[in-house]
């Protein structure tokens, strides 16, 4: 059985492995280990849901977390995934508002989980992790804004191919994707229809291959010069 010293050791070492943390002095990286815990999610497993009260942030050691935006009719979307080494809800303590999407296991996962005041004392207490903490905010509410503007101007074929040489560019450009039809049409705004459609089209013009749950890409210069269609 392990003690509390134990856990607080397993938090220690996987936070000294977490470049955004790493400008920590050795107080602030014990105090965070002291108060954080790790939590199993299965898959499917809910983490927070929108308008949930903010209380921690998390960061994730193993699989992988979807960021999803529910809308007013009950339609979902995939706006984000968070990875290993990934943070994600600290805008939430930051702000004290509500949560605005939910977050849901894609995989089996584990996620260090950081109570509110261990984290803002932390903030509080190093400028350089403050910083970083803008940066990665700045980041983020670029990339909404892009995401934003192709489910503005883009048709469903742009956003699909979009999508897909950006999951591409995650998996280190190898042309190997896993992803349900289900998920794609999640992350693009899309009805499930409109995504076999795409794919179908795509596989008769060579441009991917299609498996259970995976596509192939084939034809990444065809896939972008889509990606880059707007509406007119």
């Amino acid at each position: 059985m392990r003690t509390p010293s134990d856990q607080a050791g397993e938090v220690l070492k996987f936070l000294r492995c977490i470049f955004f943390f790493s400008s920590l002095d050795e107080v602030s990286w014990r105090l965070l280990a002291q108060a954080s815990k790790f939590h199993r999610l299965e898959k499917g497993k809910v983490l927070f849901l929108q308008f949930d009260p903010p209380e921690y942030a998390y960061i994730v050691q193993r699989g992988n977390i979807s960021i999803v935006l529910s809308s007013a009719d009950g339609r979902d979307m995939i706006i984000n995934e968070m990875r290993p080494g990934d943070m994600f809800g600290e805008l939430g303590l930051l702000t004290r508002q509500p949560r605005s999407t939910n977050a849901v296991a894609r995989t089996v996962s584990d996620v260090l989980v950081i109570p509110r005041d261990a984290f803002l004392h932390i903030v509080d207490a190093e400028p350089q992790f403050a910083r970083r903490i803008l940066e990665v905010t700045a980041q983020r509410l670029q990339q909404s804004g892009e995401r934003e503007g192709a489910l503005a101007f883009m048709d469903a074929q742009a956003r699909l191919a979009r999508l897909l040489l950006e999951l591409d560019r995650l998996e280190k450009e190898t042309g190997y994707i896993t992803i349900s039809q289900e998920e794609l049409a999640h992350r693009t705004g899309l009805i499930r229809q409109t995504v076999a459609k795409a794919l179908g089209k795509w596989r008769d013009q060579g441009y991917v291959l299609t498996r259970r749950e995976r596509i192939i890409l084939l034809n990444h210069d065809a896939l972008r010069e889509m990606s880059n269609q707007i509406i007119v």
